[in-house]
């Protein structure tokens, strides 16, 4: 009997333990999410992915901390107004984190499209010498990502940018690329009105699907 007891006492000290830690996690994503978001400047970003850096070191389970971690290295890439290494070594950072974050998850969905926003920005670095090898692969990205989510406004959306420059280089219209940017922004409303408070997934890509639609015709 006292075994017994002693047993049941122990599982309940565990379940307590694994949901404080659980709260502590989530605490600390949804206030660095929200730091991320409003991140000005790459010093800005570079201290987020820092964190989310640690934060994926303690929960080597989770594959959110290092998809945020890639997201705000990839930007650094896109606003650094550094060269070509500098740029480089951010998407290069970028795609370490988003490697691990695909090791946790497979298959999923909005790992893989941000495996192609970091391939869209090391094609931007260099568009002349790169544009060639980079575009097919980022469009192969994108279009695994839509088939593995037909939901996933941002893995549209990119696709919709990816459409849209290579509409301009061959000189054909935009109606394509005005099209998936369209999908996409009735995507991002649903997702927006089904979101739960304080949710730790990916909501970003609104503002810069709205920001294309207004180029639109």
């Amino acid at each position: 009997m006292k075994k017994y007891l002693f047993a049941i006492g122990m599982m309940f000290l565990i379940s307590i333990s694994i949901k404080a830690s659980n709260e502590a996690y989530e605490k600390a994503m949804r206030t660095e999410i929200q730091k991320l978001y409003r991140a000005g400047s790459v010093q800005d970003l570079q201290q987020s992915a820092n964190v989310f850096s640690r934060i994926a070191e303690m929960n080597k389970e989770e594959w959110l901390p290092d998809y945020y971690a890639a997201w705000a290295y990839a930007n650094m890439g896109f606003r650094t107004d550094g060269g070509i290494q500098e740029k480089d070594g951010f998407f290069g950072q970028a795609k370490m984190h988003a490697k691990k974050a695909a090791s946790i998850s497979p298959n999923n969905s909005e790992i893989v499209a941000m495996q192609g926003f970091i391939i869209m920005g090391e094609l931007s670095v260099d568009p002349n010498s790169r544009g060639q090898s980079l575009s097919p692969i980022a469009m192969q990205t994108f279009a695994k990502a839509i088939e593995l989510n037909r939901q996933n406004p941002r893995a549209i959306f990119m696709m919709a940018q990816m459409e849209n420059g290579m509409a301009q280089f061959f000189g054909q219209g935009p109606e394509k690329a005005c099209g998936l940017v369209d999908a996409s922004l009735k995507l991002f409303e649903k997702e927006a009105s089904e979101a739960k408070e304080g949710a730790l997934e990916p909501m970003w890509g609104k503002n810069m699907a709205a920001q294309m639609k207004a180029e639109c015709p």
